[in-house]
């Protein structure tokens, strides 16, 4: 068994990021190193090469500049020149050179250049010598304006493959205490290429050693608090799903507090439990059965609830219909129906529970018979909601309520009388027109006792449509959450023609379906057609 542990994926992925972290660490600390240690050589330089230009300055009579470009050099310009000189060479400086920068920043007048003795490829300036500023950049300039304008000093470094050089550039005042001139002094970096390469030798060595040793011990806490432990955890996992749940006893080994401990008690827990729960899930699936062939017989039942025959009635020629509905779960809320309450009036309801499933559909069974209870004696649709309002609001716990539409047509005049309890307005078609018969809707039913209803009414003519559906139809929802729409429904129904009752509903689906393509049915939809074709 022991064999199964001596290679680990995960232990060497562990160690490999280990050491590519260590590696990372090591160049971090060793460029961060590099990078304070360039800093502070920058400081030292700087200071020194400044202290030298400030020396050169004391040997300058800021006063008699001026007078040395107009009329040429002098005794005391000489002594100036030389005492620069010495100091170029006794501080092996490469350049000391004293300008003046005209008021424009555009371009400055040399009055001393020294060079070095070692410079072989260098010529000194003479004086009065212009040089154009024009090609140099901003900042440059902006140092040059720095020290002629505010009095400051500033030092530039530059690095090449043989160490670099450093510029230290300060005022030289007038007799009046302001900056007439610059005095500049360059000097060469030629050991920094040295101290470089020993401290870098220094700090990755130290760097090296700390990351190895950093990689050895933890290798060694990875292996003995996470590797082994979490192969432990590993190896019985994998036996509990091939045994039935049985575990090896290699858990016991796993000490402490920490998350892996915690997996190893969850496992063996998991262990325990596994059996009780294949058991509990096989009474659970049996029970899901159980329902699921329960619900289909409620939805068969509800199905045969609803009027299936088309055409309806063979001795009503006047009357040409189709309806249909489609739940959204097993069982749904919405429902429709139609009836002859006595030979000269026909009722049509369609409507819509809220909520879906099981309690929906118990509320609709409820609503539906007592609609038709209460219509064989009433033909006025506000009546009937008012009393079928009051029943359903008595002992309506659950809050469920109903939208709904109600018409009742008399076949040997055409006149349509109708009520709308908080329902979608139906679509009808009169003189080649389509159009919303749209009213005041009145309050749904169930939602508060004693709301009094409204019939209005309307006259059909020979050919005349009436489509009633439920909200299933205009909030069909496609996969980018757009809903069908009551503007899309009335195009449609405009392009179905003198198609059939049957036809139609066909073709209004057809369309719900392309336009919501793969997206779910969340709400019932119910769609019913009435075509009136008059009395022969």
């Amino acid at each position: 068994m022991k064999k199964k542990f001596r290679i680990s994926v995960l232990g060497l992925e562990l160690i490999f990021g280990a050491v590519i972290f260590g590696a990372f660490m090591c160049l971090v600390n060793s460029y961060n190193g590099y990078r304070e240690f360039k800093r502070e050589l920058e400081i030292i330089y700087g200071t020194v090469t400044e202290q030298f230009a400030q020396t050169a300055a004391t040997y300058i009579d800021g006063s008699k500049l001026e007078y040395w470009l107009n009329d040429g050099p002098d005794a005391e310009w000489e002594e100036t020149n030389q005492r620069l000189i010495d100091i170029t060479e006794a501080s092996e400086l490469v350049y000391v050179y004293v300008t003046t920068v005209a008021t424009d920043f555009k371009s400055r007048t040399y009055v001393f250049d020294t060079v070095n003795s070692k410079e072989l490829n260098s010529k000194i300036i003479e004086l009065g010598y212009v040089q154009s500023l024009e090609k140099k950049d901003e900042f440059y300039i902006s140092k040059l304006r720095s020290v002629i304008e505010q009095g400051n000093n500033y030092s530039m470094f530059s690095y090449k493959k043989g160490g670099g050089h450093v510029t230290s550039a300060v005022p030289l005042f007038d007799s009046a205490g302001k900056p007439c001139a610059i005095v500049s002094v360059v000097k060469p970096m030629h050991e920094i290429k040295a101290y470089k390469k020993r401290f870098l030798q220094s700090i990755i060595i130290w760097a090296l050693v700390l990351t190895a040793l950093f990689i050895a011990l933890y290798a060694l806490f990875l292996y003995l608090g996470i590797i082994r432990p979490i192969l432990f955890v590993t190896y019985e996992t994998s036996h509990l799903a091939e045994h039935h749940g049985e575990l090896t006893g290699l858990l016991e080994k796993i000490h402490g507090h920490n998350e892996i401990s915690i997996l190893a008690k969850s496992v063996k827990k998991m262990s325990k439990d596994l059996n009780q729960f294949i058991e509990d899930l096989t009474v659970a699936t049996a029970e899901k059965e159980r329902l699921g062939a329960e619900l289909n017989v409620a939805k068969q039942i509800q199905a045969e609830m609803l009027p299936r025959v088309f055409p309806p009635y063979d001795n009503h020629k006047e009357l040409e219909l189709f309806a249909s509905m489609e739940p959204a779960k097993e069982v749904g809320g919405d429902f429709y129906d139609f009836y002859m309450i006595d030979d000269d009036h026909f009722a049509v309801v369609v409507g819509d529970v809220s909520g879906k499933g099981v309690p929906a559909a118990l509320f609709m069974v409820i609503t539906k018979t007592l609609l038709k209870d209460t219509a064989a004696h009433e033909f006025n649709p506000a009546k009937i909601f008012e009393h079928v309002n009051t029943i359903l609001c008595e002992g309506n716990e659950s809050g469920l309520f109903v939208t709904c539409w109600m018409g009742i047509l008399t076949l040997s005049t055409g006149e349509l009388k109708f009520a709308n309890a908080g329902h979608n307005a139906p679509l009808i078609m009169q003189n080649g027109e389509i159009k919303y018969l749209t009213t005041k809707p009145n309050l749904m039913l169930a939602g508060m006792d004693g709301i009094p209803y409204t019939t209005h009414s309307t006259t059909l003519a020979k050919g005349d449509r009436l489509f009633i559906y439920t909200d299933g139809v205009t909030e069909a929802t496609n996969s980018e959450n757009e809903l069908y729409g009551e503007n899309r429904l009335l195009e449609v129904m405009k392009s179905a023609g003198n198609k059939t009752p049957r036809e139609v509903l066909e073709f209004v689906r057809s369309d719900i379906d392309a336009f919501v393509k793969t997206a779910p049915q969340f709400d019932d939809i119910t769609m019913l057609e009435l075509l009136f074709q008059g009395v022969e």
